[in-house]
C-alpha cells in the first residue's frame, strides 16, 4: 500500500494535474479535457509518455466513456450529472463510488478495495493505492472524477420529474364514454 497526491487542475475542464509522491517527486501528469464528445483525459509518466486514456464517446445527460491502457480498450462506463456517483467499469469489474462535492472516491473490485482518495487541507487529493499493477488506471479514474465535479456543478441537483406532479399532465379518454357501455 502506498500514497500519491493529486493537485487539482486550476482550470475547470482542462489543464494539467500533477501526481506526486510523499517527497514531492513527480510521478504522473494528467492532462486533457472532458465534457464534450471526443474529448480525452490522458495520464502520462514523468517522461511525458502516454500510459492510459479516458475518451468521451457520447454527450448529453448520460455521457459514456472508454478507458484505454497503452492504446488498448480495457473498459467502458457511463456517468450521470448528479453529485453522487456510482460507476461500474465494464471488463475490469470495478465499482467506483464517489461523492463529488466532498471529493471522496473509492474504487473496489467485488470484495476488496483497490484505491481510495480524500482531500487534504492544502486542496490536494491523497490517494491510497493497494494495487501497484494498475496504478495508472486507478489514478486516472480518480483524476477524472475530480474534474467531473466542475461539470456536475453546471447542472441542477435534481431534474424535474413528470411523475411528481399533484395532478396528471395528460388525462387521455377522460371525457369519452367507455366502449362497452350504452
Amino acid at each position: 500500500m502506498h500514497h500519491l497526491y493529486l493537485s487539482q487542475s486550476l482550470k475547470e475542464r482542462s489543464g494539467t494535474t500533477t501526481v506526486t509522491t510523499y517527497d514531492q517527486t513527480i510521478k504522473y501528469f494528467v492532462s486533457g479535457q472532458i465534457g464534450q464528445r471526443h474529448n480525452q483525459l490522458t495520464i502520462f509518466n514523468d517522461a511525458y509518455e502516454p500510459l492510459a486514456t479516458i475518451t468521451q464517446i457520447s454527450g448529453g445527460l448520460l455521457p459514456c466513456f472508454i478507458l484505454s491502457n497503452q492504446d488498448k480498450q480495457v473498459g467502458s462506463f457511463g456517468i450521470s450529472l448528479k453529485r453522487h456517483e456510482l460507476l461500474y467499469i465494464n471488463t475490469l469489474n470495478w465499482f467506483v463510488l464517489g461523492r463529488l462535492e466532498k471529493r471522496h472516491f473509492q474504487i473496489s473490485m467485488v470484495n476488496h478495495q483497490l484505491a481510495n482518495a480524500y482531500p487534504l487541507t492544502d486542496n490536494r487529493l491523497k490517494v491510497t493505492l493497494v494495487n501497484h499493477d494498475q496504478e495508472n488506471l486507478l489514478v486516472l479514474i480518480i483524476a477524472f472524477l475530480d474534474r467531473w465535479l466542475f461539470i456536475a456543478h453546471r447542472y441542477p441537483l435534481s431534474w424535474p420529474n413528470l411523475f411528481d406532479t399533484s395532478s396528471p399532465l395528460v388525462a387521455p379518454f377522460s371525457r369519452s364514454k367507455p366502449y362497452n357501455l350504452k
